[in-house]
């Protein structure tokens, strides 16, 4: 008997048991049951789609490995595991692929021992090979024929990546797989639309109290005046604050349980009972009916992180965005949740257009730990800028208007960035720069505007985020250090800083903080009495409007109502600064 057929019959969650080993000793599937369902389908399912839709922090990742190795071992064909980038996979080979392959002896007896055979992003059989592949080369996308695919957190994918990585199974057109494991997606999306579609299968657990299974839910949505059963709970805001304002995170701690949204049960928030829910968990297809294109699963993080630490981070994320930050937000909704995310169910269409601040341009502001920035929209024979500055107050995102004005040098702005003593500092010389100039015109004469001032360059574009070194999307992109005499004879050692950043969420960003209001309804983001119907005129020259796709979903997009809208440049290129700014605590000084 050779070895395949040995294993013929067997089924994916079984052949993990008896081959997989992990760091904490052999696979056993009663401790992972989020995944063995999902496993199952990924190996079993054939011209269709499964999706695991689930929190991070879990398995996700960890079923695809098994998937792929299962399919080596048992039907091997051409495979391919897909990450968002070159660096990613080679982290994922050397942390999690390689040692997991290394210590699964049914891959290791059947892998010759010839090194082309064995690299750090291909392993092959003498039946079968898994590659790991990068989503954003194109080649890598295009050039591969592969009956088996992973593509791993496919929601941060550019547009169509996806499209085209499916088309590399066309010549499967009946044996084809793919398996597509992700945290939450944004609404809308080639991702959401599958999920829309799918079964919808759904983990479900025993409540405690009536013994019927329910999903884990975060909050009951409210039904008009109703107070919604259901979902997590917690003390309310006066049994956790403290006299002087500040958070008791352990009495918020202490007051969280789970409501049961059928009989209004508290279930127990100890890990032991949430490994015991789970034990006897399942998925529920929440839409039988489908069409049996795309099989998805969904778990959030309510069912293996404890309860106390998701109330808190929830919380902090509340509280960031009362200051104008949505990050935290929307990494709980896509990564805790896993939830489709959409920033216009917190964004406002509609922005006050009066914004007087009871000031005058030229006034000082006594405000504590402030961080003033200057951002200049480049015109073709001018400049305008905005010295604007932020501050915490009394737990408050604030901002007030210090100057602005329209140019005709450089040299005009950096005197008053002078005066408002705004640290300009080229790039290596180890000082701070909190000045910004637009260079998306005239870009080359831009960066060496920027470099013989020590000044820094905006380059705006229609990308949503950037995924930043440190594995997170931001609004702005890492540090870029260009040449400002790049392609010509001058070029070599003329270095300044530049930064990638999205138009579209800055104004996002903007409408938000303009939006806010403290506890009295006075705005936190302001303009001086005297700034002059020309700036007014011009940071409200874009409006937010709603449209509709096709497919019947909402969106909104901005679209330009005053022809200069130069200072409103300048303000949403002030959100990014803000951004730049970890609670406004620290400077934008260069890396």
């Amino acid at each position: 008997m050779s070895l395949l057929d040995k294993y013929s019959t067997i089924a994916p969650s079984e052949w993990a048991e008896r081959n997989i080993h992990l760091d904490y000793g052999r696979f056993d599937p009663a401790n992972h049951p989020l995944l063995v369902d999902p496993l199952n389908a990924m190996c079993e399912t054939r011209g269709a789609v499964v999706g695991l839709i689930g929190s991070v922090q879990a398995v996700k990742t960890l079923t695809a490995q098994i998937g792929q190795l299962y399919g080596l071992h048992i039907e091997p064909g051409r495979a391919a595991m897909y990450d968002l980038t070159e660096s990613a996979l080679r982290e994922f080979s050397d942390d999690k692929f390689t040692p997991l392959i290394d210590s699964t002896d049914a891959i290791m007896e059947i892998v010759p021992e010839q090194p082309y055979r064995r690299t750090k992003f291909y392993t092959s059989t003498n039946y079968g090979a898994i590659r790991l592949l990068s989503a954003n080369v194109l080649a890598a996308r295009n050039s591969k024929t592969l009956e088996r695919i992973t593509a791993d957190e496919c929601w941060a994918y550019g547009e169509n990546w996806l499209d085209q990585i499916r088309d590399r199974q066309s010549s499967y057109p009946w044996s084809w797989q793919m398996f597509l494991p992700s945290s939450g997606q944004t609404r809308s999306s080639e991702l959401d639309e599958m999920w829309e579609r799918s079964t919808k299968n759904t983990w479900h657990v025993k409540c405690d109290c009536c013994g019927e299974l329910v999903p884990y839910i975060w909050r009951a949505p409210a039904v008009g005046d109703d107070i919604p059963v259901g979902g997590m709970r917690w003390a309310s805001k006066a049994d956790y604050t403290q006299a002087d304002g500040k958070i008791d995170w352990k009495a918020l701690g202490d007051s969280v349980f789970y409501e049961c949204q059928l009989c209004g049960g508290r279930m127990d928030p100890s890990i032991g009972q949430q490994i015991e829910r789970n034990a006897t968990g399942r998925y529920i297809a929440m839409n039988p009916d489908a069409d049996g294109e795309f099989d998805f699963y969904h778990y959030n993080a309510m069912a293996h992180i404890p309860w106390r630490k998701l109330v808190e981070q929830f919380k902090l994320a509340q509280m960031e965005r009362e200051h104008g930050n949505l990050e935290s937000l929307e990494n709980f909704i896509r990564k805790r949740l896993a939830e489709p995310w959409s920033e216009t169910d917190y964004i406002s269409a509609d922005v006050s257009h009066t914004a007087r601040g009871g000031y005058m341009l030229g006034d000082t502001w006594s405000a504590n730990g402030q961080f003033a920035f200057c951002t200049i929209d480049v015109q073709k024979d001018s400049f305008y800028f905005v010295i604007r500055s932020w501050a915490m107050v009394d737990g408050f995102l604030r901002s007030r208007l210090l100057d602005r004005g329209h140019v005709v040098t450089a040299g005009e702005i950096r005197a008053a960035c002078d005066r408002w003593k705004i640290p300009q500092h080229p790039l290596g010389s180890g000082g701070a720069c909190r000045v910004f100039i637009d260079g998306n015109y005239n870009t080359n004469q831009v960066q060496r505007i920027a470099m013989d001032n020590g000044w820094m360059v905006f380059r705006g574009d229609a990308a949503k985020d950037y995924m930043n070194q440190d594995g997170i999307r931001r609004i702005y992109s890492d540090l870029k250090v260009v040449d400002a005499f790049d392609g010509t004879g001058a070029a070599g050692g003329n270095r300044v800083g530049q930064f990638y950043i999205s138009k579209q969420s800055a104004k996002n960003r903007l409408s938000l903080i303009r939006s806010l209001k403290d506890n009295h309804g006075n705005l936190l983001w302001t303009h001086a009495d005297d700034a002059g119907e020309e700036y007014e005129k011009q940071i409200n020259a874009w409006a937010k409007i709603t449209k509709t796709k096709p497919d019947g979903s909402v969106f909104y997009d901005w679209i330009n109502t005053n022809r200069d809208d130069h200072y409103g440049d300048c303000e949403f290129y002030q959100a990014v600064c803000a951004a730049m700014c970890k609670n406004l605590a620290v400077a934008v000084d260069e890396t």
